[in-house]
């Protein structure tokens, strides 16, 4: 499993990349960073996923399925993805 540590080094090394040789040649370290943030938030985002897939379920039937669900969800992702990305 991939950590944020190890998420955070592979963006510098893309950033590095990207320097050095351009869009085209730095593939390799793209995926490795949109691997190990999309595996970094998954994580640490699970009890928001967890909560709007039981709302979704229950097609938004019980009474704790609100829009804030939702937003709470989409608000982590956002908010740890930017944190994750903006980091040097």
């Amino acid at each position: 499993m991939t950590s944020v540590v190890d998420t955070k080094v592979a963006i510098r090394t893309y950033k590095a990349a990207l320097k050095e040789k351009g869009a085209d040649a730095s593939a390799v370290e793209r995926k490795a960073v949109v691997n190990g943030v999309s595996k970094a938030v998954k994580s640490e985002c699970a009890p928001y996923v967890e909560d709007f897939f039981g709302c979704f379920q229950h097609r938004f039937a019980l009474n704790s399925c609100t829009d804030a669900t939702v937003g709470k969800m989409l608000k982590c992702q956002e908010q740890f993805s930017a944190q994750l990305l903006d980091s040097q």
